[in-house]
């Protein structure tokens, strides 16, 4: 098995949080591909906030991931930033949610454009939870 192609694994990732923040009854779509902005908009208390949503893929274990890429000159205005570890090998997901304020704390600006270390995604927040981010 290969891991997915960037943009499909973005798509992927992209679906799978649609599908994770619909699920907790709350109103969200993905924005067009290729248009700017941010990649999801969900209404938290009538307002509309952005989601950036890196996705990254692994065989074995989360840490194959070595880093989620943030280009925070053009995304860092996103109200959330969603990190997704997908597992291809069982196609589950993992999922943590960073308020601006959290992503940044932990943004690294690097040669390769930037990225926020799985590691320090991993610390700050616990997985899987949307409750107090987005309520």
């Amino acid at each position: 098995m290969k891991k997915l192609a960037n943009q499909q694994s973005g798509s992927l990732g992209e679906t799978l949080a649609l599908a994770k923040i619909n699920s907790l009854s709350l109103p969200a779509y993905v924005t067009p591909e290729g248009a700017p902005g941010h990649d999801l908009i969900v209404i938290c208390d009538g307002i509309a906030k952005s989601i950036e949503v890196k996705t990254r893929q692994y065989f074995e274990r989360p840490t194959e991931i070595s880093r989620w890429p943030v280009n925070m000159a053009t995304k860092g205005d996103a109200d959330f930033f969603l990190f997704v570890e997908l597992n291809l090998g069982t196609m589950t997901s993992c999922f943590y949610l960073l308020n601006n304020e959290q992503a940044k704390e932990i943004y690294r600006d690097d040669k390769s454009g930037g990225n926020c270390p799985p590691a320090q995604v991993r610390l700050r927040v616990e997985a899987n939870n949307f409750d107090a981010p987005l309520n």
